[in-house]
């Protein structure tokens, strides 16, 4: 493969409140307290009652004061931290719908949790969150689909 995957070691948090995806008002708050601490989100789920946000190791340190702030900006407020992730990271030209389906269905095919996706159509790169003893493995996975040009 000639652009390597890269692993960049990162946490999840879960924002939980009731009804929260139908609260563009407080999801919108997060995401401004998010970049009021300088904490960049890599990956991001949300459900009807909660928001799961990826956040890289690096940004650890922040993380106390984003809790206190939100807090105090936001009630019924629920926020854990679901612990390590790994996320792979890979740009391929090639990359496609097919492609994507291809690597999300054979890491679970092997027995490979896949915590959290995401796919940024222009610059081609797709970054998939797994557990962090499961990466090597996937990496190894995701490379023998590359370079077989998608035709497992």
């Amino acid at each position: 493969m000639e652009n390597r995957i890269e692993e960049i070691e990162a946490f999840r948090i879960t924002i939980e409140r009731r009804r929260l995806a139908r609260d563009e008002k407080c999801i919108r708050q997060i995401f401004e307290i998010l970049e009021e601490c300088g904490i960049p989100c890599e990956c991001m789920a949300i459900n009807i009652d909660w928001l799961s946000v990826v956040i890289r190791e690096t940004e650890r340190g922040k993380l106390s004061g984003f809790i206190l702030l939100l807090g105090q900006k936001l009630n019924r407020i629920n926020v854990s931290v679901n612990g390590s992730v790994t996320l792979l990271s890979f740009v391929d030209a090639r990359l496609a719908c097919r492609g994507i389906g291809m690597v999300v269905s054979s890491l679970t095919m092997q027995d490979i949790e896949i915590i959290i996706q995401r796919y940024l159509q222009r610059e081609n790169r797709l970054v998939i969150g797994v557990l962090p003893e499961d990466a090597s493995r996937a990496c190894k996975i995701i490379e023998r689909i590359v370079d077989s040009d998608y035709r497992i």
